[in-house]
């Protein structure tokens, strides 16, 4: 397996896997497959285009993007200690390959490497129970939950929000 960055020559995979996920995983997200259909192909090029603040890891076997992960980092003057970790997703036949573990690390690696991020949050939906002990195997803790965070086809979902010092 590789892990690398993403950019705009990965849009087309990104993208498909994107959907793959947000069609497949609908209570995993906040974003929904209907918008995310819409996006052109360029925006998300765009979006993959790496800064100071933003990059995105895929993860590939055989040349295959199986595993996507996007760190982005708070732009503030107040909040640029934290960034945010977002869209994490593993190809269905990649589960249990330790593809999401490897990803995460790789990420959280990185985010030790920039100067001044001293905290990684996420948000994972309550229904997501092998994520939500990923992100217990790589020490974020829960500081509070936000019931009715997402409402998918008429049903609730509470999400917790979750953090990792790093410092």
């Amino acid at each position: 397996m590789l892990i690398r960055e993403l950019g705009e020559r990965d849009a087309s995979a990104y993208y498909a896997l994107r959907l793959e996920g947000l069609e497949r995983e609908p209570r995993a997200f906040g974003s929904d497959a209907d918008s995310f259909r819409g996006t052109p192909l360029d925006a998300v090029g765009e979006r993959l285009r790496a800064s100071d603040n933003v990059f995105t890891l895929g993860a590939f076997d055989d040349g295959r993007l199986v595993g996507i992960t996007t760190f982005a980092r708070e732009t503030g003057a107040k909040t640029r200690h934290k960034a945010n970790v977002f869209g994490v997703y593993v190809r269905e036949d990649a589960r249990g390959r330790g593809v999401a573990n490897a990803l995460l690390g790789e990420l959280i690696r990185r985010a030790r490497q920039i100067s001044g991020v001293e905290q990684l949050h996420l948000a994972v939906s309550v229904t997501q129970t092998a994520a939500r002990r990923l992100y217990d195997a790589h020490g974020f803790v829960v500081y509070g939950v936000e019931p009715r965070a997402l409402k998918v086809h008429g049903e609730y979902v509470d999400e917790e929000w979750r953090a990792l010092r790093l410092a």
